[in-house]
C-alpha cells in the first residue's frame, strides 16, 4: 500500500511540473490572409499593411512576392541590373527574372503559368500564386466570394517532407528518364518528397500491387492499366482522381482538362462514371520497319494498308530462312486493333458480351495473319526476341509499342536505317490499340498531406513542359496538345519525324475494356493465338474455342 501512494505521488509531481508542449505543426504555421485589389491583409489575425494588393492578371491570381516571402522568414534580393529577384529559405533558391515565363528553382527551370511582372504604380514585383505554393511549399485556399487568399506555411514541412511512396515498372532508359523528373519534382516543391520502387516488369508490379492492397498497406502512388484498377477499387482504399481534379483550390481549369487528349482523358473513368484515373505513360501501338531493307527490295514507303503490308512481306521473305518479312509473336493488342479493322467488335459497348466468335469479319482477320505465318513470311517470336530479330536485319517489320523506341534503337545500334509508322489499314478502317498505363492514387489509408502531395506530382508530370521532356525521352506520348507546341517539342520532332507516327495513330487509337475479367482475357487471347499461329489449331476452332472460354466469365 506504502508502495502505491508512492507511486501516486511520484505522478502528481510528474503532471505538476511538466508542460505539455503543442504540436511543431500546430506551433508553427503562420497563416497569411490577402485580399485581390486590397492593400490590407492578415498575419496570424493581426491586420497589415500591404504595398502591394493582389491582382488577377489574364485569369491568373498574381500575389507580392517580397510580402508573402519576408512573411515567411525568406530572403529577398533584388537585382536591377539583371530585372531579377533572389529568394532563400532553408537552403532552397528561387530565381524569378521579371516578364519572364520561367523561373529557378534550386537550378531547375520552372514554367510559370505567367510571369513575373512588376506593377508599375508601385514598383512591386507580384508573381503566379500557383507559384509560391509549389516552390515555397505553402498551402494555398482561395476564396471566390471575398477574392481573399489565405497562405499557410511551416518552417516544418520543409525540414521534414511528407514523402509519398510510388511504385513503377519503368526500367533502363525508361527508369532513368522518370528518376531525373522525380528528382526535379523533389527539389521544386520542397514540402514533398516522391520515394520510388521499381519493380522489374508489370506483372510483378501488378502482383506486388495487388497483394498489397490485400494486406491493406498500398503505396500512395502507382502505375495501372485500367483492368488492374477494376480489381483495385475492389478494395475501397482508392480515391477517385475526380476528388483531386474538381478542387476548388488545387484542382485542374476547365482549359486544363481541355488540353488533354480526349481518348487519354476519357480513359481515366470506369464503367461506373467515376474518374479513378490520369493518365501517366500512355502509348499506341506502330509498325517499326527497316527502311533499308524495303529500299533494297524496291519499296520506297512502308504499307498503308494490311493487303500492301501481305505484299512486302512476301517479297521479303528468304527462301533459305535467313531473312522473314515480320517477327511477331501472339500480340493481343495487334489482333484487338485487327478485329476493328476487318469490321468486327471484341465485346458489346458494355462489356458484358462476347460478340468476336460469332463475327465472320473476326475471323477473316486471324486468317489473313494465319496464312503469312503458315507460309513463312512472318516468323513467330516471343517476348522482346522480336528486337533482337529486328536489330540483326532478320526481318523487316515488327509491330510494338512507341516506347519500345529506345529499345528497338539499342538493337539496331545504327546498324541500318529505321522508322516508324501508323499500323496499316484494313478492310473496314485503321485502328491501333492505345496501351500505357495511367496513374492511381491510393488515398484512403494516408493523410490529406500525403494525398495533395502525390496529387500535386501527378499534375506536375502531367503539366506540358513534363510530360513533352517525357516524351522525348522515352518515346511514350505526351497527354497534353500543347505539349507539341512547345519549341522543345517542335525541335525534336524536327530532327525525329518518324515519331509522328504515334501522334498521327491517335486519330484512330481505341482502348480495351476496362473491367476486371480483361486481365485473364488478355492472357487466354494470347495463348490461343499461340495455338493458332504455331498450327496447333485451325483459325476457325480456335476463335470458337476462344469463345466458350471467355463467355465462361464475361457475362
Amino acid at each position: 500500500m506504502k508502495k502505491l501512494i508512492a507511486v501516486l505521488a511520484i505522478l502528481v509531481m510528474v503532471f505538476t511540473f511538466v508542460k505539455v508542449v503543442p504540436s511543431v505543426q500546430a506551433q508553427n504555421v503562420k497563416t497569411i490572409v490577402v485580399y485581390v485589389g486590397k492593400t490590407t491583409g492578415t498575419i496570424d489575425g493581426k491586420s497589415t499593411t500591404l504595398d502591394q494588393a493582389p491582382v488577377i492578371v489574364n485569369g491568373r491570381t498574381l500575389v507580392p512576392i517580397r510580402f508573402i516571402s519576408e512573411a515567411f522568414g525568406a530572403t529577398v534580393d533584388w537585382n536591377g541590373s539583371t530585372r531579377e529577384a533572389t529568394i532563400k529559405l532553408l537552403g532552397n533558391t528561387i530565381v524569378l527574372k521579371i516578364d519572364s515565363s520561367t523561373a529557378t528553382v534550386n537550378g531547375y527551370t520552372v514554367y510559370l503559368d505567367s510571369p513575373a511582372t512588376i506593377i508599375k504604380q508601385t514598383g512591386r514585383t507580384v508573381v503566379p500564386l500557383r507559384f509560391v505554393s509549389d516552390s515555397l511549399g505553402a498551402d494555398i485556399t482561395w476564396n471566390a466570394t471575398e477574392k481573399s487568399v489565405t497562405v499557410k506555411f511551416s518552417e516544418d514541412w520543409i525540414k521534414n517532407p511528407t514523402e509519398i511512396t510510388f511504385w513503377h515498372a519503368m526500367q533502363a532508359a525508361l527508369g532513368k528518364a522518370l528518376t531525373k523528373l522525380i528528382d526535379e519534382f523533389n527539389a521544386t516543391h520542397p514540402r514533398y518528397k516522391i520515394v520510388q520502387t521499381a519493380v522489374a516488369n508489370y506483372s510483378s508490379l501488378q502482383q506486388k500491387t495487388t497483394a498489397a492492397v490485400a494486406s491493406g498497406q498500398p503505396p500512395v502512388l502507382t502505375q495501372a492499366y485500367e483492368n488492374w484498377v477494376a480489381n483495385y477499387m475492389l478494395g475501397n482504399l482508392l480515391t477517385p482522381m475526380e476528388k483531386f481534379v474538381k478542387d476548388p483550390s488545387m484542382g485542374l481549369s476547365q482549359a486544363d482538362i481541355n488540353d488533354f487528349f480526349p481518348i487519354m482523358w476519357k480513359d481515366g473513368y470506369m464503367p461506373d462514371g467515376k474518374m479513378w484515373m490520369l493518365p501517366f505513360n500512355k502509348s499506341v501501338e506502330v509498325m517499326y520497319y527497316n527502311v533499308d531493307m524495303l529500299k533494297e527490295a524496291g519499296f520506297d514507303h512502308p504499307p498503308k494498308t494490311w493487303d500492301e503490308f501481305a505484299t512486302m512481306v512476301k517479297a521479303l521473305t528468304k527462301t533459305d530462312g535467313s531473312q522473314w518479312g515480320a517477327s511477331l509473336g501472339a500480340d493481343v493488342d495487334l489482333w484487338y486493333s485487327m478485329v476493328y479493322a476487318w469490321g468486327g467488335r471484341v465485346l458489346t459497348d458494355d462489356y458484358r458480351n462476347v460478340l468476336f466468335d460469332k463475327d465472320t469479319n473476326v475471323l477473316k482477320a486471324v486468317e489473313f495473319m494465319n496464312d503469312l505465318y503458315k507460309n513463312g513470311y512472318i516468323h513467330f517470336t516471343t517476348g522482346y526476341n522480336y528486337q533482337t530479330d529486328f536489330g540483326n536485319k532478320k526481318c523487316a517489320f515488327v509491330f510494338a509499342s512507341v516506347a519500345s523506341y529506345t529499345y528497338i534503337d539499342q538493337a539496331v545500334a545504327g546498324k541500318f536505317k529505321w522508322s516508324q509508322a501508323p499500323i496499316p489499314a484494313g478492310p473496314k478502317g485503321q485502328y491501333t490499340s492505345m496501351y500505357g498505363t495511367n496513374v492511381v492514387i491510393f488515398g484512403q489509408k494516408y493523410s490529406a498531406d500525403v494525398q495533395r502531395g502525390a496529387w500535386e506530382f501527378v499534375k506536375w508530370f502531367d503539366a506540358p513542359y513534363q510530360t513533352a521532356r517525357w516524351s522525348i525521352d522515352t518515346g511514350y506520348l505526351p497527354v497534353r496538345k500543347s505539349a507539341l507546341d512547345l519549341p522543345v517539342f517542335k525541335q525534336f520532332l524536327s530532327e525525329h519525324p518518324e515519331r509522328k507516327a504515334g501522334l498521327d495513330s491517335l486519330n484512330f487509337a481505341i482502348v480495351q475494356p476496362p473491367t476486371k475479367e480483361w486481365n485473364q482475357a488478355r492472357s487466354d487471347i494470347g495463348a490461343e493465338l499461340q495455338k493458332i499461329y504455331l498450327q496447333k489449331i485451325s483459325p476457325a476452332d480456335g476463335i470458337k474455342e476462344l469463345g466458350q472460354k471467355l463467355r465462361s466469365y464475361i457475362r
